[in-house]
């Protein structure tokens, strides 16, 4: 690959490429925990238009979840997962990476290239998906092959068909 840029396997690329992928975890486990707690009877394609609307937005995301999770869980995390909202989701895309330390060194120290926060973020993401998979625990059960084939039969919403 011709490039005059850095190379995937360059720190700063592998580093952002870790960001990312914790950014959309913990945006996934933050919108499912929405879904558990507040979808208020919503479901199908009403459920996925209104939980699309939160998109990127992390700070959104803890404010609808503020009195339904843990204080423990979500107090040592919440100012870590905040901090990603100053990060450009853009940073996905390697053009974005490979100017983003440059142009802003001290937000750069302070979040992506700093071990400690990555890891926190690691951690939260954890025990988020932990605190989730507990919940879900009592509406667990073995299917019937007949209730399957029921929920077959059923409509259903299916947004990309």
């Amino acid at each position: 690959m011709d490039s005059d840029g850095p190379l995937f396997f360059e720190p700063k690329s592998r580093r952002t490429k870790c960001f990312v992928d914790l950014r959309m975890g913990v945006e996934s486990v933050l919108k499912s925990l929405i879904c558990y707690y507040t979808y208020n009877d919503r479901k199908g394609k009403t459920l996925v238009n209104w939980i699309e609307k939160f998109g990127h937005n992390l700070a959104k995301m803890v404010r609808k979840l503020e009195g339904e999770l843990p204080e423990e869980l979500f107090d040592k995390f919440k100012e870590d997962i905040l901090k990603m909202d100053e990060l450009p989701v853009g940073l996905r895309y390697r053009f974005d990476t490979w100017n983003f330390e440059d142009n802003k060194e001290a937000l750069y120290l302070d979040t992506i290239g700093c071990d400690r926060w990555l890891e926190s973020l690691y951690s939260a993401l954890e025990q988020l998906i932990e605190h989730s998979n507990e919940q879900l625990k009592p509406h667990s059960r073995i299917v019937s092959a007949a209730e399957v084939i029921e929920e077959m039969g059923e409509a259903r919403f299916e947004k990309y068909t």
